[in-house]
């Protein structure tokens, strides 16, 4: 019903990559993307096969092609399950530049990532964010959305320099905090 209730609010994408998608194992994931597809709810960051890991989420935003991707620092040390790597979306600078790569190649004209990184309850980033949020942007991520850390962290506007020496820019929010807990 969760999934029902977000679409009825409006809920158009969902990004599934965090570190408790692995809670109830690859069933749990993958029932929960059944709901989330049943409700009509986009998600990225977690898949149930190989073929939808490597399909990318574009969504028309004002007439603006925008591809979302989805990464997470970790599954609580729960393993992923073996022959089954392409379930979560995991922090890893190859499968990132590989998906940012496909999007620009498939006609992104601006890229949304969400990273599920940092430390809970720290209320500033810490040097991990602030290389990943540069390697984003020097890869054409215009836009990084945070969580994990259940609390806010700053939002900057970065510049940065690319291998070629040019100038990128983007926009990241460390942490967004919750959107609603029980803690």
């Amino acid at each position: 019903h969760l999934a029902i209730d977000l679409k009825e609010l409006n809920m158009d994408i969902m990004t599934t990559a965090n570190n408790h998608t692995l809670d109830k194992g690859f069933d749990g994931l993958s029932s929960t993307l059944n709901y989330l597809d049943e409700a009509g709810i986009k998600h990225t960051g977690t898949a149930r096969s190989k073929e939808e890991q490597d399909e990318i989420l574009f969504m028309d935003l004002n007439g603006i092609k925008t591809a979302f991707l989805a990464y997470t620092y970790g599954t609580n040390g729960i393993p992923v399950p073996n022959g089954k790597e392409f379930c979560v979306n995991k922090i890893d600078k190859e499968l990132i530049l590989e998906q940012i790569n496909k999007a620009k190649e498939e006609g992104a004209q601006l890229i949304v990532a969400s990273m599920h990184w940092g430390v809970e309850y720290q209320t500033v980033e810490n040097k991990s964010q602030d290389e990943l949020a540069e390697f984003l942007i020097k890869n054409d991520v215009k836009v990084i959305l945070g969580s994990h850390p259940h609390v806010l962290q700053p939002m900057k506007y970065l510049e940065v320099e690319s291998e070629d020496g040019s100038k990128k820019d983007g926009l990241v929010i460390f942490s967004q905090g919750n959107f609603f807990s029980n803690q």
